[in-house]
């Protein structure tokens, strides 16, 4: 009995130590994350995909640039209008929200989530009332904190053409990070 209770155990050992290399059963190393039945994979003309400080990756996007954790996955909805943008997972979206987002029937929650937008040559955008001007890493900004009443900030960089929503559960904190570290894209 003994000698069989090793062979198993020996067995199931190898089994995980195989799934593990494999990358299945946990994060592994797999760059893209499953969210919402669809796979997130960091578009290569969004990203630089350069590291800006420890955790955290440089984004860029329609001549602006942002960091945000490097774990973060990263959906262009101009490639994909049917992504779901979700603020109950951690994630980046670029672009406008599809019409026909494919989402799923139960979303439930809040955590981090960005949203970055074309003002499509406009001055207006989610800031628009009740901002506050502002100037973040030499761009001139609009900037709107709901507070934990919304626990979302809105920011309009008007000469950049985006503006950004920052939606966060309990702390602004990374947002805040994150809305801090909007510059002008290196060229």
């Amino acid at each position: 009995m003994p000698r069989r209770s090793a062979s198993v155990v020996g067995a199931v050992s190898t089994v995980l130590s195989l799934l593990l290399l494999a990358g299945c059963g946990g994060g592994g190393g797999d760059a893209s994350i499953r969210s919402g039945g669809r796979r997130a994979v960091a578009p290569q003309a969004a990203t630089s995909g350069s590291v800006a400080a420890a955790g955290l990756r440089t984004v860029t996007y329609q001549g602006v640039q942002f960091d945000v954790p490097a774990d973060w996955p990263v959906y262009d909805l101009a490639k994909d209008p049917t992504t779901c943008v979700r603020f109950d997972t951690h994630a980046v979206y670029l672009g406008h929200p599809g019409a026909n987002m494919a989402c799923p029937a139960h979303v439930v929650g809040r955590t981090d989530t960005v949203l970055i937008e074309p003002t499509d040559g406009g001055t207006g955008g989610p800031a628009s009332a009740n901002a506050a001007a502002t100037t973040v890493n030499g761009l001139s900004a609009q900037v709107a904190d709901g507070g934990k009443a919304t626990a979302e900030i809105d920011a309009t960089f008007p000469n950049a053409g985006v503006s950004a929503t920052l939606r966060y559960r309990d702390s602004n904190a990374t947002a805040q990070q994150i809305l801090q570290s909007f510059r002008v894209a290196a060229k």
